[in-house]
């Protein structure tokens, strides 16, 4: 078998668990795909997979192939991908984003998308925490920035300012704050990290920077839920503007503090470091265009 053919069933065997789930979406013998992990086996002379009758395990010289498989598998379908520039876009992308901009912003392009290339197939992980591209075979990731230093390749997408919101009915009953220390008195809505809520809201005061410490009765691990609630009227958010532009528009939510807003969020669309398929260049070139703002 060709290596990269068993590389590709190496890679599959991975995501689905067993060999007869891999030959089931390949409509191949589950013979087939043993023989290309025992190939696999012999030619780098050392046991990939620890074999039991409920489960498959990757040894540690597995889950290290599995790395430079992914990166070499991916170069390949580069290269064929710029011999194929009039062939149809088609195989799968694996994205990750956080709750909010993934349900409300992320998704319907993904749909469109998609409707533009129906041999594309999408898996969306969602997700307020920085999940590994590659532990989680991630092909890419819209992430906000400043980025880490690091061996992922990033384009900006878009850019706008992390703002304080409530509903205007809050807003109504508790007052407007004139200055971020007037958050003390207010009931904030913190998004949960593990081990790490955010309860420490920046902004910036006559050119230097204010953290704020800010406490409430509610906190979430989603986005989304924090923009809920904040929408009902329970309390005050520090949100990406492109997450609540549809309350914003609705008259759901209201700003405040916009004078003190510390700096302008980037939001950059962040893949592995090997060159990106042509389906995920033309992904990244597709959110680019519909995210980009009017001028």
């Amino acid at each position: 078998m060709d290596r990269i053919d068993a590389l590709r069933l190496l890679l599959d065997v991975s995501e689905a668990g067993s060999f007869s789930s891999v030959a089931r979406q390949r409509a191949i013998a589950t013979s087939t795909v043993a023989l290309a992990v025992s190939q696999l086996e012999q030619e780098f002379d050392t046991r990939l997979i620890t074999r039991s009758t409920r489960r498959l395990v990757f040894t540690h010289e597995g889950e290290a192939l599995l790395g430079d498989a992914r990166r070499i598998v991916s170069e390949w379908d580069a290269a064929l991908s710029g011999l194929r520039e009039d062939g149809p876009l088609a195989g799968p992308i694996r994205v990750t984003a956080t709750n909010d901009f993934g349900r409300i912003r992320l998704r319907p392009l993904l749909d469109a998308f998609q409707a533009r290339h129906p041999e594309i197939h999408i898996s969306l992980l969602l997700s307020d925490n920085t999940l590994d591209l590659i532990e989680e075979h991630i092909d890419l990731a819209i992430r906000s920035g400043p980025l880490p230093d690091s061996s992922l390749r990033a384009r900006l997408l878009i850019r706008g300012p992390r703002v304080v919101c409530a509903s205007p009915g809050y807003w109504e009953r508790s007052g407007l704050p004139a200055h971020p220390r007037d958050l003390a008195g207010h009931n904030c809505i913190i998004l949960a990290r593990p081990g790490a809520p955010l309860s420490t809201w920046s902004f910036r005061d006559s050119d230097k920077l204010l953290s704020v410490k800010v406490q409430g009765d509610r906190q979430a691990s989603d986005g989304d839920v924090l923009r809920e609630w904040a929408a009902q009227g329970h309390g005050v958010i520090h949100k990406n503007i492109w997450d609540i532009r549809q309350e914003l528009a609705a008259g759901t939510l209201a700003t405040a503090l916009d004078d003190y807003v510390a700096w302008q969020v980037d939001l950059y669309a962040v893949h592995p470091g090997s060159p990106p398929s042509r389906r995920l260049g033309a992904l990244v070139d597709f959110l680019a265009e519909e995210l980009r703002e009017p001028q």
